[in-house]
């Protein structure tokens, strides 16, 4: 199941007065928003591009080149490719520290969102302290059930899951939901977010019941501000299908994952992270269901795209990479089953008790 992340949008309207007459920036800057909303990820990338080059010209610690990375290095960031995306928020943290911006709210949001993608990119260690130096700036320059220092809490949260620590995430979990419902309505995309993270927290603990009802919420969010065809719609149906399919309740999961496969491929192209993960997540399903070669196919796609998109060292590759590794030996196992059938041999099931195929978790992705 993905964890879902709220990166801190870096807010024009703080630096207006730094961005007096520049009409150009402004408007590559708002286009590129607009974009973004909309999941036009290659259109926000070009007009950010472009509002970098107009922020360069007044000179490299300028605020408005800082804002201009750390809103590319999100786009990056959508788009899967991480690497990039690390780049461009370290440039942004850089350019606010040595203007002498490390303890406002620029520079808080510059650290969490450089949090957000090394934690896409496993790096725990580093994401950690970011996220807690973040947050300590933001419990001083924003009152403390503001939405920023809700968003960077849910966030924390999101990095104690990674680690298994899901009783610790929880009580930050529930504390930012209140805080989202309270400040933005109960049908804000962010609220849904909040939801499903809450609800793989709630799952994890054995509180099934609650989970379910949170993610059937988040879905209906989704889809009620995005419509059927946004990448956050096919999130919501990835992580509902993953919730069934831990129950074993798989004739309900197959369809929201294959819904949820269109849409990423509609929406992100042909090559993306959340896709490789939503082919892993169908090759866990079928793979449970004893559906070997359609196991294969779907892991190989899978192992194949994280390496494209994640490098081939990402925990996440690691993981298909074992998973592949499994379902070869199995399919192996099963030709040599069929051989020693048509020679009239002992199968090899029936001559030893094959250990059952371990259950994988699903795995988080490159947030949105």
């Amino acid at each position: 199941m993905r964890f879902w992340a709220v990166s801190l949008a870096f807010m024009l309207s703080v630096l207006a007065a730094d961005a007096a007459g520049d009409e150009e920036w402004i408007r590559y800057s708002t286009g590129a928003k607009r974009a973004m909303t909309m999941a036009n990820y290659a259109e926000a990338e070009r007009l950010l591009k472009l509002a970098v080059t107009e922020a360069e010209k007044f000179g490299a610690n300028d605020s408005r080149l800082a804002v201009s990375q750390g809103n590319l290095s999100l786009v990056y960031k959508a788009r899967g490719n991480l690497e990039e995306a690390e780049k461009c928020a370290k440039a942004a943290v850089k350019i606010m520290r040595d203007g002498g911006r490390p303890d406002d709210f620029s520079f808080a949001v510059a650290l969490s969102n450089l949090a957000g993608i090394l934690k896409d990119e496993g790096k725990l260690d580093e994401s950690e302290p970011l996220y807690e130096g973040s947050l300590a700036i933001m419990e001083q320059v924003r009152p403390g059930d503001s939405v920023e220092v809700a968003t960077v809490t849910d966030n924390l949260a999101l990095l104690y899951m990674k680690e298994g620590r899901y009783a610790k995430a929880t009580p930050l979990q529930e504390k930012a939901l209140s805080v989202y419902e309270k400040a933005l309505g109960a049908d804000h995309p962010d609220v849904a977010i909040a939801l499903g993270n809450l609800a793989e927290s709630y799952r994890r603990q054995g509180k099934i019941d609650e989970a379910a009802k949170l993610l059937e919420r988040s879905l209906q969010i989704m889809q009620k501000v995005y419509g059927e065809n946004h990448p956050s719609v096919a999130t919501a149906l990835d992580n509902l299908g993953c919730f069934y399919a831990d129950l074993s309740q798989f004739p309900k999961a197959e369809p929201l994952h294959l819904k949820a496969l269109a849409i990423y491929q509609k929406s992100l192209g042909a090559d993306h992270p959340d896709i490789a993960i939503t082919l892993d997540n169908l090759s866990d399903l079928y793979q449970h269901q004893g559906r070997t070669k359609e196991a294969l196919m779907m892991s190989t796609s899978a192992f194949q795209m994280a390496v494209r998109t994640l490098g081939p060292d990402h925990p996440f590759t690691n993981s298909v990479r074992e998973r592949l590794k499994k379902l070869k030996a199995e399919q192996e196992l099963t030709a040599s089953d069929n051989d020693a059938k048509g020679d009239g041999e002992e199968p090899a099931e029936n001559k030893r008790k094959r250990k059952a195929p371990r259950k994988a978790a699903h795995h988080g992705a490159p947030a949105r």
